[in-house]
């Protein structure tokens, strides 16, 4: 960035603080999990372990390893075990289970 548009930047956030009484700012820290929530992700993780790491972790050949199960949306991962090819595998698992399995798989 040259030196005229550094300053023509700087400029514009002091006169929009100014303008709005409002500075320009990074986005708040997400706050810390509370008790109930760590212990869901914990269940989930035993649950993962018990039903699901024979393969995902590490992962057979054709299955998602588990960090790649971790980038898939949770919607996805509900419809996969209820609906698509993991069901026989899924059959036990209650919907609280699937839940604490993505709220483990996306940390928390």
């Amino acid at each position: 960035m040259s030196g005229r548009r550094a300053l023509a930047v700087v400029v514009l956030v002091g006169c929009w603080t100014l303008a709005t009484g409002q500075a320009i700012s990074q986005p708040a820290t997400p706050p810390a999990p509370t008790a109930a929530q760590k212990q869901v992700v914990a269940r989930g993780e035993v649950l993962f372990g018990q039903h699901c790491a024979m393969c995902h972790e590490p992962a057979i050949e054709g299955a998602p390893s588990q960090a790649d199960l971790g980038e898939y949306n949770p919607q996805t991962i509900v419809e996969i075990l209820r609906q698509g090819p993991m069901k026989p595998m899924a059959k036990d698992l209650s919907d609280t289970d699937i839940d604490a399995i993505n709220s483990y798989l996306h940390g928390g």
